[in-house]
């Protein structure tokens, strides 16, 4: 572009350009989490430890004896998750959707059910999607993705255990 057209977007570019900038110091920073922290699961209250994965678009769950029914022509999953205090929670979540995961060196990918649950870490409360897996051989039974944390936590891998579950009030954010 030359000439009189590029002069007449060039205001305009300025002022959109302007307006960003604006935005952008409106927002709240990202509170700092370490990369292993405590959590609560939805209404249930169960606690976990979980590790904060910034590399992992979405969350992932342990869940026991999964079964698949149907409620109202729509399909469910019915599951057990255990609690670092050691008590069970019995959950049923409506399947959102089927997460096809790719396994590392390019081996078949496989399906895994994907439910919405209410998460609880620090003070932040959101319902989000969770992958339900076979985490018995990793440390932390759950994996908060980027679908919970983006906007809320930055994550810092020198630090764990730095906040407590604390969302007595439940507010989504």
């Amino acid at each position: 572009m030359h000439g009189k057209s590029a002069r007449r977007l060039f205001p305009a570019g300025l002022a959109f350009g302007a307006m960003l900038g604006a935005a952008a110091t409106v927002m709240a920073e990202p509170s700092v989490a370490g990369w292993i922290e405590r959590v609560r699961l939805g209404e249930e209250g169960i606690i976990l430890s979980a590790k904060l994965d910034t590399g992992a678009d979405t969350s992932s769950l342990h869940a026991s004896d999964v079964r698949w029914f149907t409620r109202n022509e729509a399909h469910w999953v019915a599951f057990e998750v255990m609690g670092e205090d050691g008590r069970k929670a019995h959950f049923e979540r409506k399947v959102v959707r089927i997460a096809e995961i790719k396994r590392r060196g390019g081996g078949k990918a496989f399906e895994r059910p994907t439910v919405l649950m209410g998460i609880c870490l620090g003070r932040v409360y959101r319902v989000t999607e969770i992958n339900l897996a076979d985490r018995a051989r990793f440390k932390q039974p759950f994996l908060v993705g980027r679908n919970f944390l983006a906007g809320h936590y930055a994550v810092d891998s020198a630090r764990t255990n730095t906040i407590e579950p604390d969302c007595t009030e439940l507010k989504v954010r």
